[in-house]
């Protein structure tokens, strides 16, 4: 009776998922019969099979052999954001064209060819122009990227792509196309650039050359998950639950540089819990290690430079003078300070003294930095109207909701999205036996971090998205919360409030039982839609 009691959680989220498996089934067959797809069937099929043997693979890792934590947390982010790439094709995330793009003119310059033509239109085998221009338009404004809109005929063009798996020599021709780079750090697209190049010189055709793009990509957030759990001295499940989040899962399988900025994140905020509550002495190593991270991803978007401030939760008589730790300080800064000059002078020299700015989208004026410094109470109001019309909106699209562009269709269930958000929770209470690392002044300076962050997103869609008519700032996006989720909710942890039942593994079992049965359904809306 015990050993059945025992497993009847783990039971139950996996009968959860059974019952998505046949549900959605029946919505992929209506798909089929407006589309005549028959091959579909058998590509839920497989992604049934692999979620399955994902979700054993999951029981048997965290709860029959209880392998070693950080390597679950790595081993399943793989696994389900294999899944998230199937159920959300290629080049449907926000903006992932464009990242596509920067990642494809990158593997270029390694393998030593000619990335950009004269007006910074990359150069691309004639093999995978389908992927910018899915229906041969010749005009500009006709042109359509591959999963722009996730439907059907989505799958239908890939599968039409597929085989042969070698292009020949036509294919593999460059030609200009119409699509452009991101200008910000190479490193953001440095993974998915390795994958495209090895693509490139396998001579694999463009279905396998934007799936391997996209695996190196969620290789690099795995071995951040693996890297960062190693380090923390408490709260690794946290990691590990931000990580398994559909959202997270979506962006790590896709050409996004999210995912360079969250592994990123993740890895430098660890690395400071190390360097406060483990690492006897702070040394030099250490010290380049925290600058060569923040010269990286800083300047990919600048309101992560925020994150600098976790290194001050070291207590300076680790770095054993005064001097070594303003010296310390210095470099740090200095290198930070280096790579944005770098990388983003342009910018904010546009920003900063630019007295028109035109948000094309809206096809009006939009907010000016000198503007908002003479009329601090407009700001103020802007801030206010947003954090009481659009908290919930963050909540969900962290979570799960609008997925794929942004598409308000492909959302996770309510249901599921709160389930994991209760698992969240669970995650960040202290156990039992769990030692106290955070103090209260501490946990205020992490707080703090991430309100100045939120207040910086909010500043840059200000200025940078929206019209001067709106009632709250535009294009601030759930996503963006996701590098500092799991610090925020380490200050949760209290000797107040104890958690006594459900261990951490098992929470992370059910949470990767709703991460299959959410691509589940994400696959179903996207076969449905004709």
């Amino acid at each position: 009776m015990e050993i059945r009691s025992k497993w009847k959680g783990p039971a139950a989220a996996a009968a959860l998922f059974v019952l998505f498996l046949i549900w959605h089934f029946f919505d992929v067959r209506a798909g089929i019969r407006q589309t005549g797809d028959q091959w579909m069937a058998g590509l839920y099929g497989g992604l049934g099979v692999w979620l399955a043997a994902a979700l054993s693979a999951a029981f048997f890792l965290l709860l029959k052999k209880k392998i070693r934590l950080e390597l679950c947390g790595a081993l399943l982010t793989v696994l389900l954001g294999a899944a998230a790439m199937v159920s959300l094709p290629p080049l449907s995330a926000p903006d992932e064209i464009a990242h596509f793009a920067s990642a494809y003119a990158l593997s270029s310059r390694l393998l030593g060819m000619e990335a950009e033509d004269e007006n910074g239109n990359i150069y691309l085998r004639r093999e995978d122009l389908v992927l910018s221009d899915l229906y041969g338009a010749s005009g500009d404004e006709e042109r359509i990227s591959l999963g722009r809109t996730l439907e059907a005929e989505t799958w239908q063009v890939l599968a039409d792509h597929a085989f042969p798996v070698f292009t020949g020599e036509e294919g593999r021709q460059m030609v200009p196309s119409v699509i452009g780079t991101i200008r910000t750090t190479p490193a953001a697209f440095a993974a998915p650039a390795l994958g495209i190049a090895f693509a490139r010189l396998l001579g694999l055709n463009c279905v396998f050359l934007a799936f391997l793009g996209r695996f190196m990509n969620l290789l690099l957030l795995a071995a951040s998950v693996y890297g960062s759990m190693r380090l923390l001295p408490s709260g690794k499940s946290l990691i590990a639950g931000t990580a398994l989040l559909p959202m997270a899962l979506h962006l790590g399988g896709s050409f996004s540089y999210d995912t360079f900025l969250l592994a990123g994140c993740f890895f430098y905020g660890s690395y400071c819990f190390y360097l406060a509550f483990v690492c006897p002495q702070v040394r030099k190593r250490d010290v380049a290690v925290l600058g060569i991270l923040i010269a990286l991803f800083g300047p990919c978007k600048m309101v992560y430079a925020v994150m600098m401030g976790f290194a001050l939760l070291i207590p300076i008589k680790k770095f054993g003078s005064l001097r070594f730790w303003a010296l310390s300080a210095a470099a740090v800064f200095g290198m930070f300070a280096l790579s944005m000059a770098a990388v983003n002078s342009q910018t904010i020299a546009v920003y900063a003294e630019g007295s028109d700015n035109y948000i094309s989208w809206a096809g009006e004026a939009g907010y000016t930095i000198p503007y908002l410094l003479h009329n601090p109470a407009a700001y103020l109001r802007m801030v206010y109207e947003t954090l009481v019309h659009q908290t919930d909106e963050w909540f969900l699209t962290m979570m799960g909701n609008a997925m794929g562009n942004l598409d308000p269709v492909l959302s996770v269930p309510s249901f599921l999205i709160f389930a994991m958000a209760a698992c969240l929770a669970a995650l960040s209470l202290k156990k039992a036996d769990e030692p106290l690392y955070l103090k209260t002044g501490q946990k205020i300076w992490i707080l703090f971090l991430a309100g100045a962050g939120l207040l910086g997103l909010m500043t840059a869609m200000l200025v940078g998205w929206t019209p001067l008519s709106s009632g709250v700032i535009e294009g601030v996006q759930g996503r963006y919360l996701l590098p500092f989720l799991p610090f925020v909710l380490m200050t949760a942890k209290s000797g107040r409030i104890v958690r006594t039942a459900g261990d951490d593994r098992r929470i992370l079992f059910y949470l990767c039982a709703m991460d299959a049965c959410a691509f589940l359904r994400l696959f179903s809306i996207v076969s449905m839609r004709v």
